[in-house]
């Protein structure tokens, strides 16, 4: 196994490995699937979780070993996916006061955010919701004190170094700077959610 890879048993079922990056994470995460190791495998930002059988516990850190002793390298192009955005009014209704807070125009803070290519990291903690990194610097929020109880299907938020997308309508606490009509999640498609790790984001206003 490379050196640069850290495994640690977490539990009966599963094994946690910590790595240096999020492309990193999916790499190996990929790499991992390939090689069908476990039931499961998850990549984070900087870990990639693998749930396997108990029954497999005796074999698996072998099998494991065997999948990442040559690291793949990752050749996957993944096309750009533009989302078009809704900024503020009622779509973002966070929008004016994180410009406020950043002493930005509105316009300003729109065209920074729509001039850079930005990174689906992983997918997160509703599904579909995508944490999206390349918000540039300066722009960096703070989830909000009281988190909403519902917020809207296609909602467009940021905090910390992400933009982040509900695909789907829930709870949630992210500031919200827009919304989007994209089709982030449709149940007929082969793959039901629009964004993967991985994929270049360009968002546009409309």
């Amino acid at each position: 196994m490379p050196a640069d890879l850290v495994l640690e048993r977490i539990g009966d079922d599963l094994i946690e490995f910590r790595v240096d990056s999020p492309s990193a994470a999916r790499s190996l995460a990929q790499q991992l699937r390939d090689h069908e190791i476990g039931e499961d495998v998850v990549a984070g930002l900087a870990r990639v979780t693998v749930r396997f059988h108990p029954r497999d516990a005796a074999s698996i850190s072998a099998r494991i070993h065997d999948a990442v002793r040559t690291p793949k390298p990752d050749t996957q192009t993944i096309p750009v996916q533009h989302i078009d955005v809704h900024y503020g009014g009622d779509e973002g209704p966070d929008l004016r006061g994180i410009c406020d807070t950043l002493g930005l125009s509105q316009q300003a803070f729109i065209d920074l955010h729509t001039s850079q290519t930005h990174t689906v990291e992983m997918m997160g903690f509703t599904p579909g919701f995508a944490y999206i990194s390349g918000l540039p610097d300066g722009l960096e929020i703070p989830r909000l004190a009281d988190p909403r109880p519902r917020v809207p299907t296609g909602s467009v938020g940021i905090s910390a170094a992400f933009t982040g997308l509900y695909a789907l309508a829930g709870p949630g606490g992210w500031p919200l700077i827009g919304r989007t009509q994209a089709s982030l999640f449709s149940p007929e498609r082969t793959q039901p959610f629009l964004l993967s790790p991985g994929q270049p984001v360009k968002f546009r206003s409309v």
